[in-house]
């Protein structure tokens, strides 16, 4: 699942020797459509975790601005499984925001982000395991992996970072992700405090990990978009109460067919709303122009929420191409997750 934005933006970095206990030739310059000093120092690189198979886990480093020496290392991993952290790097609390190019064949211009999380802490942007992102092997039996392996493997990158880095042995170290990373975060973390206990070296100052909007359970988290949808204000109360009624609370895989009926009603109110952002068209095709269509089933109090004076609307911002889960790799260009997607769901599958 190699982003082809990535790609294409890693193979312009421009990279000089590498100051203090980095290595040599890691600490990155400049980046593509973004002119300026950049806020902190970068890095990126890869690390090898298999030298038999020539297992590749390819990382991203973004200083504090703040206080590197003292403030926070905090290791971003993304979901899926398969989704590059280089998601979280563009989308979400990178040290840049991106804005549209104005043209097909430009490259997006990078504003600086005031919301980054590298104001407080040191990032690591991990592509994890091995085939997602940049990350590669050599032996493509790699590429058939799970999630006990994956821990491993990140693990094993964290110990060999920090010999790369020693100058962040001693800061607080936090281990945090979102979506599959529900799974990633907590197996990793399992993996670092056997590690420690173990004496695995170099130490990690390990202090805690984050998970946000988790994958947790398939039954719990299945059982929990009815109520989530019905504290939103997304269905009414007697839709919300009917359903309940006919299901006992129990949504997921549900065989009783008064309970399906409730549930194919929730499903049609809904269905046009993106199921990871509710206030975010679930597809922003180029005939969108408003961050807010006349048409959406957003609430009318939800309306306004999200608009930005920015020049790059947060809500019609540029959109990844990232290989989905599951999608076809071809030759020619790389499409939109969600044209190819179909079965990546608005609300409910």
């Amino acid at each position: 699942r190699r982003s082809g934005f990535a790609a294409a933006a890693l193979l312009l970095l421009v990279f000089t020797a590498g100051c203090g206990a980095a290595p040599q030739g890691a600490e990155v310059t400049g980046l593509p459509g973004f002119d300026g000093a950049l806020p902190s120092k970068h890095y990126a690189g890869y690390v090898t975790v298999d030298e038999k198979h020539g297992r590749n886990l390819f990382y991203y480093a973004v200083e504090s601005e703040r206080d590197p020496a003292k403030d926070p290392v905090v290791l971003w991993l993304n979901g899926g499984p398969g989704c590059s952290s280089f998601d979280g790097f563009v989308y979400e609390h990178g040290p840049f925001n991106f804005e549209s190019g104005g043209s097909v064949k430009s490259l997006p211009k990078l504003h600086l982000n005031p919301y980054s999380w590298s104001k407080v802490s040191t990032m690591i942007y991990l592509d994890s395991p091995a085939g997602v992102g940049l990350s590669y092997s050599n032996n493509v039996s790699d590429y058939e992996t799970g999630d006990l392996k994956t821990a491993a493997d990140s693990h094993t990158f964290l110990l060999k970072w920090f010999q790369l880095y020693p100058e962040f042995l001693s800061n607080p170290f936090y281990i945090a992700g979102e979506s599959y990373a529900g799974v990633y975060v907590p197996t990793l973390s399992h993996e670092v405090v056997k590690g420690i206990q173990g004496g695995a070296k170099p130490t990690i100052n390990f202090k805690g990990y984050m998970v946000g909007n988790g994958v947790c359970d398939t039954v719990f988290d299945g059982n929990a978009l009815v109520p989530f949808a019905h504290g939103m204000g997304l269905i009414s109360e007697e839709i919300y109460q009917q359903a309940f009624t006919t299901c006992d609370g129990n949504y997921w895989n549900a065989s009783d067919g008064t309970c399906e009926s409730a549930l194919v009603k929730i499903d049609s109110l809904i269905s046009e709303l993106n199921i990871y952002d509710i206030l975010e068209p679930c597809y922003h095709g180029r005939s969108i122009k408003e961050a807010n269509p006349q048409n959406s089933k957003l609430p009318t109090s939800f309306k306004d929420l999200g608009t930005t004076n920015k020049p790059f609307p947060v809500r019609t911002r540029m959109l990844g191409r990232a290989w989905p889960l599951r999608a076809p790799v071809k030759a020619g260009r790389v499409p939109l997750w969600q044209e190819v997607a179909s079965g990546v769901p608005c609300m409910f599958a």
